[in-house]
């Protein structure tokens, strides 16, 4: 699912921002993404399954979450005009990311201030049964 994310970020071709191949490690306590501004770096597929229904045959069926995180920071003293803009298109991309039996997607986008920085994560997260 992050190959599939990091592509479609490529292909809105956002001005003014670059999209890494890197994942968003730490550099001295100090995030990648603090620390190049208008980059958004792309992390690990994550999963979590929780068990829906159990038989006496051992077979469970569960829901399973597959979720994946975009980082990136703006100067907050003068972020860009497109900030909304490009925050729109990133949540968009929820309903295109491909996965089998998928019967939920949700896009959450949280930003915080983070020093002279507006730090914004957009966490995408689709929920299947197997």
């Amino acid at each position: 699912m992050r190959d599939q994310v990091v592509d479609k970020i490529k292909a809105l071709a956002i001005t003014g921002f670059s999209v890494s191949d890197e994942l968003p490690y730490e550099e001295s306590g100090v995030p990648i993404y603090n620390k190049n501004p208008k980059r958004f770096y792309v992390d690990r597929t994550q999963f979590d399954s929780t068990p829906v229904y159990q038989t006496l045959g051992g077979t469970n069926i569960s829901n399973t979450t597959t979720s994946v995180t975009v980082y990136f920071a703006v100067d907050a003293k003068n972020p860009p005009f497109q900030l909304d803009s490009v925050i729109n298109s990133l949540r968009g991309l929820e309903d295109s990311i491909e996965l089998a039996g998928t019967h939920t997607r949700e896009c959450t986008v949280t930003t915080d201030y983070v020093g002279d920085l507006i730090v914004a994560e957009v966490d995408y997260r689709l929920t299947r049964i197997n």
